[in-house]
This record gives C-alpha cells, sequence and structure tokens, in this order.
C-alpha cells in the first residue's frame, strides 16, 4: 500500500480545461474587411484589363544616321491612334499633311495626327519624315536625309482613351560629303536656244537729217551669266561652304560639248563675266520726228550635269543631278526705226 501511495502522490496534476468562447466580429468591421477584399478583386482585374489594351511598341525610342532610312513598329495590338507629333526642341505640334492609305491627300499644313491607317508627312527640304500605318499592329517611320547641320529630332505620341505612349525618335548630325567630279551630258531637252532683248527707245524731233553714234547694247545687260540649276533639295547644300570650282562647257555644237579650262562657282548664284562687245553704231536721223529701238540677239544654253560626292561616314556615292544654264549675246543685232 505504501509504495502505491507514493506512485498516486508523483503523478502530474490535470489542469482545469475552460470552455470554448465563440469569437464574434464586430459587424462594422466585418463589412470594411470584406469591402477590402472587394476593392482589391476590382483592381486586380482593371489591371488586368489595362494591361491587355494598353499601348505596347516594339521600340520606344529611334535613333537614325543622317542618311535617312525606315523603322517598322510593332504593336501587340490595334487599338490606338496618333494623337500629336512634337517638336522636341520646342515640345511644339508639327505640321505637315494627311493622305489616305490610297495616298489621296485629305489635309494639308495642318497639326499631324492620325486615327486610322494612312500617312503622315513633314518635309523641310533638308529634313523631314513620313509615317505610315498601313496596319492596325504596325508603324512605318522614314526619314529623309538630314541635311541641316544639327540634329533633327520628334516625339510620336499615341493615345488609346486615357492612355498615353511616346516614341522618341532622334536622327544624327551628318558627316557631310566630299567632291569627287562633274560630269556633262546631253539630254533630249537640252541644247541652245535663241532670244531678243529690246534696247533704248530712242525719240528724235530735228529740222534737218543728222547722224547719231550709239552702243547698240546701251539699256541692255548683256553679261555673260551662268548658274547651276537643281529639283533636288539638297544640290546645293553640301558644297555651299567649299567654294568649289568645277570646269563648265565653252562650246556646243554638233551634238558636242567642249571645254577649254574654264571653270565656275558649284552653286545656284548667277556668275557673271564681262562681254566682249564694245562695237558703236551709226545711223541717220531723218528731218522730222523720229524714232528708233535696238534687239540684241541672245543664246540661252542648258546642258544636264551629275555631280559626284562621297559620304565621308559610310563613303557611300551620292549623285546629284541637275541643269546648267548660260545666257550670253550672241553680237548679233538690228536697229530699228519705229513707225
Amino acid at each position: 500500500m505504501r509504495n502505491l501511495d507514493i506512485a498516486v502522490h508523483n503523478q502530474i496534476p490535470e489542469l482545469p480545461v475552460k470552455p470554448y468562447k465563440q469569437y464574434k466580429m464586430n459587424p462594422l468591421r466585418m463589412r470594411i474587411s470584406i469591402g477590402l477584399v472587394l476593392t482589391m478583386s476590382i483592381l486586380s482585374c482593371s489591371s488586368d484589363k489595362d494591361e491587355i489594351n494598353s499601348i505596347q511598341p516594339s521600340v520606344n525610342s529611334i535613333v537614325m544616321e543622317a542618311e535617312g532610312g525606315e523603322t517598322e513598329i510593332a504593336f501587340t495590338n490595334g487599338d490606338w491612334d496618333i494623337s500629336k507629333i512634337l517638336n522636341k526642341d520646342g515640345n511644339m505640334k508639327i505640321h505637315g499633311d494627311i493622305y489616305t492609305q490610297n495616298g489621296e491627300l485629305t489635309q494639308q499644313n495642318i497639326p499631324l495626327s492620325l486615327d486610322d491607317t494612312g500617312k503622315l508627312t513633314a518635309d523641310w527640304g533638308i529634313k523631314g519624315f513620313t509615317i505610315t500605318r498601313t496596319a492596325a499592329s504596325s508603324l512605318n517611320v522614314e526619314l529623309l536625309e538630314n541635311s541641316t547641320g544639327e540634329p533633327f529630332s520628334f516625339t510620336i505620341v499615341l493615345s488609346s482613351g486615357n492612355q498615353h505612349k511616346k516614341i522618341d525618335v532622334t536622327q544624327k548630325i551628318s558627316q557631310g560629303y566630299q567632291y569627287v567630279g562633274i560630269d556633262f551630258l546631253l539630254k533630249e531637252e537640252d541644247g541652245d536656244s535663241i532670244f531678243v532683248k529690246e534696247g533704248i527707245k530712242r525719240n528724235f524731233k530735228t529740222e534737218q537729217p543728222l547722224s547719231f553714234k550709239f552702243s547698240p547694247y546701251e539699256g541692255i545687260n548683256i553679261l555673260k551669266q551662268s548658274r547651276f540649276q537643281s529639283s533636288e533639295k539638297d544640290a546645293f547644300i553640301w558644297l555651299k561652304d567649299d567654294s568649289i570650282a568645277v570646269d563648265v562647257p565653252t562650246d556646243l555644237y554638233d551634238d558636242t560639248i567642249h571645254f577649254n579650262e574654264v571653270q565656275s562657282l558649284y552653286n545656284s548664284e548667277w556668275v557673271q563675266q564681262p562681254h566682249e562687245f564694245n562695237k558703236m553704231e551709226s545711223i541717220t536721223v531723218p528731218a522730222g520726228e523720229s524714232s528708233f529701238t535696238t534687239e540684241v540677239e541672245f543664246r540661252q544654253r542648258q546642258i544636264s550635269y551629275q555631280l559626284h560626292l562621297i559620304n565621308n561616314r559610310t563613303s557611300a556615292e551620292k549623285i546629284i543631278e541637275g541643269k546648267w544654264i548660260e545666257i550670253a549675246p550672241t553680237g548679233t543685232y538690228t536697229v530699228e526705226r519705229l513707225d
């Protein structure tokens, strides 16, 4: 018995068990919790929807060399439009022309935007771009050669509802060209043509006939003039600061161009040379009233040219085409009495 009593006394006493009390949430707190869960769920769905409908171009910026070129931009969807194009220098809207996809001009010289397929163009002659959207989910950006002497940059702003996306376009400064040579050739529209200029009208009133001596070229600019002209907008930019003297024709006959070591500066300004005619003319003026005038004959010569340049960056050849024009007196003239 004694040993049994010792074992019983050494057992660990059982702790009292408290009855389970059910926790009750405050009704206001419960409504707030449910509201937060619903709000987070809605925001999550909205975020997923925005992600699906967001504007996602394949590139966010384009950097192109001065020679120009084109870049194709792809999109994950086509739910967007071009809301504006900004000049990055002044953050001003760029004006230009808007065309349909078929090339029909719809609006001219207005702030550029496009809400469907079509084409936008801005051309300053020495720089410019064409932006074409032929499909809903693609955009083609083409830059003209940049001959401004400074970088050219602009921003395409895309919109979809309240969303906006910018694509920055930057074109590098040109490294210029080196002059290689110039070729002259005859095309169908080239050759010589003749025209006349009327000189000073002289009026006389005399009682006796008299002899009158005068220059038949008086009152007429009879300087020999020549210049280069071209429809290419950058024809005279690359050499404007270099004062390049090139060989020019001296004669044209039998459909052959002849040279005689005569040079002229390559530019679009008229180059003048003094005339070689110093002849004096004498007429007999009759008694009474009379009038005389002189008509001087001029030749206009037109010959095509090709100017050859080499790009300093790429070593690629650039050919500029145009016309060389020369206007000069032939030395032939007539003195006419006016009745």
